[in-house]
């Protein structure tokens, strides 16, 4: 399967990027992202991200033919999740009628996307998105498995279930530990048709595992916060006839930081081993 079309984001970073693309006109990348339920004693969060893009002209975005979100180095998968229970079987999720439900125990993020099908059809319209962790492909970590599921009538396309990776970059050199390759085509029913992206609103929550008479694991490590208390995320970005925009961004790490009463030097105290 191609990717062209549709951009699902996982931030945990704010990014803001404009990609010139001619004397008048621009396209307009708007990534934004919050972190909230910070959870100190067991180092559990949510990131909630908002993205739009546009052309300054008006007209529909491009098609994306890729996207990849990086993570800082140390902010790896937990091995107590990457085994069957915490994987979802696509197919359960390709019956009809679409249910999250099936997959509860894999169940990461969730939100609505906004998708633009001008000229063919004049009014954008909305979507159900929901992320599963799944059994890795080769050269993966883990999959991830992305339902989508129209949340009002439309003719340009069914629900579908899409797949992406989350890749091991650890071993490079570099400041990121792993990365989260996105599905990027939505197939229309309509030949001729393309989605493009206008907007995406998304809460990925994470996995926990509940422990008797212990605190929950969180689903990822905690990055190490070094002691310029910054870590990094990064996002690439191709378009269709158009280059790649590449984002780095450092975020403060110290709203992570359990206040302990003793400090273990270039690590976060209190996260979880």
């Amino acid at each position: 399967m191609s990717h062209r079309g549709l951009v699902l984001g996982v931030f945990a970073f704010a990014l803001l990027c404009t990609f010139p693309v001619g004397a008048r006109a621009e396209l307009v990348g708007e990534f934004n992202a919050r972190l909230t339920d910070v959870k100190r004693s067991y180092g559990a969060y949510t990131v909630v991200a908002d993205a739009r893009a546009y052309e300054t002209t008006g007209e529909p975005p491009p098609i994306l033919t890729n996207a990849v979100v990086h993570f800082p180095r140390g902010a790896s998968l937990r091995s107590a999740f990457l085994r069957d229970e915490y994987y979802c079987d696509r197919a359960r999720l390709e019956r009809y009628p679409p249910d999250p439900a099936r997959c509860r125990s894999s169940h990461f993020a969730s939100g609505t996307i906004v998708l633009d099908a001008r000229p063919h059809i004049d009014t954008p319209f909305s979507s159900d998105i929901h992320l599963f962790l799944a059994r890795p492909a080769a050269g993966a970590l883990a999959s991830v498995i992305v339902l989508v599921i129209p949340n009002e009538f439309t003719p340009a396309y069914a629900y579908q279930v899409l797949e992406g990776r989350l890749v091991d970059e650890s071993g490079k050199r570099g400041r990121f530990g792993y990365r989260l390759e996105l599905p990027t085509y939505v197939k229309p029913l309509i030949p001729g048709l393309y989605l493009h992206l206008a907007e995406i609103h998304l809460k990925i929550r994470g996995l926990r595992l509940e422990r008797r008479g212990r605190r929950p694991l969180f689903w990822t490590k905690l990055p190490r916060c070094p002691r310029s208390r910054k870590v990094s995320f990064g996002a690439d970005y191709s378009f269709e006839g158009r280059g790649t925009i590449r984002k780095r961004r450092r975020v403060d790490c110290r709203r992570f930081v359990k206040r302990p009463s003793v400090h273990r030097e270039g690590a976060i105290p209190g996260a979880p081993p």
